[in-house]
């Protein structure tokens, strides 16, 4: 088993019997990886509060050649993403975020694009006072990175919004928290976009349901 440390986005837990956990994580050199992490629960685990979905971390862990799930020894907290956790809309849209990743990157399939934009969008949303608008932009790049995002010019919008779509594909991150669209703009483009994201990965989205039922998607 061949050792390996990288950085990951913790994706989602699953707890294990009484003192393990099974993480599912994104990372920048390896795609998704899946482990098990043991002795973390219970009175005597010490690392337990730090390992929450969309929170950065260092792991060490062994790659299993034939088992999916690779066992992870060592977890190191990089950025907590704490004023994530304090907002009910920002919880809700990293969540989404997170769900998103999860299903366009395949385990042990390195993309490191939709890792440096899952970081990216999620210290935008940390920062901006208009977290859906921040989703809007992770949806396009997701949806360009993926390649299936259709042309601007070929789309039945509106010109201020074939506008913005076109500087949103193209916008880089430290410009992330300066977007602003209009609630026209982005009322035209939110439903365009998300269900372009449902039709690729042919799956009913959890958190974007979340979303819409809060009233904040």
């Amino acid at each position: 088993m061949a050792i390996l440390t990288t950085d990951a986005v913790l994706l989602r837990r699953r707890e294990i019997r009484e003192t393990s956990l099974l993480l599912t994580c994104l990372t920048r050199s390896a795609g998704k990886v899946t482990g098990l992490l043991k002795g973390v629960r219970g009175p005597r685990g010490t690392v337990d509060g730090f390992l929450e979905p969309f929170t950065v971390q260092t792991i060490v862990y062994y790659e299993r050649t034939r088992s999916d799930i690779d066992l992870i020894t060592h977890c190191d907290l990089v950025q907590p993403f704490l004023a994530l956790r304090r907002d009910l809309a920002k919880t809700a849209y990293a969540s989404y975020f997170c769900e998103l990743s999860d299903h366009l990157v395949q385990p042990r399939d390195p993309h490191p694009e939709f890792y440096d934009l899952l970081v990216l969008a999620l210290t935008a949303l940390q920062e901006s006072p208009v977290p859906s608008q921040i989703a809007r932009l992770f949806e396009v790049r997701v949806l360009a990175a993926g390649g299936v995002l259709p042309s601007p010019s070929s789309l039945s919008l509106s010109p201020g919004a074939v506008l913005s779509l076109q500087q949103m594909a193209q916008i880089e991150g430290p410009a992330w928290g300066r977007l602003r669209l209009s609630k026209g703009v982005e009322e035209e483009l939110a439903p365009l976009l998300q269900r372009l994201l449902v039709q690729h990965l042919e799956i009913r989205l959890k958190s974007l349901e979340f979303l819409h039922e809060v009233g904040v998607a």
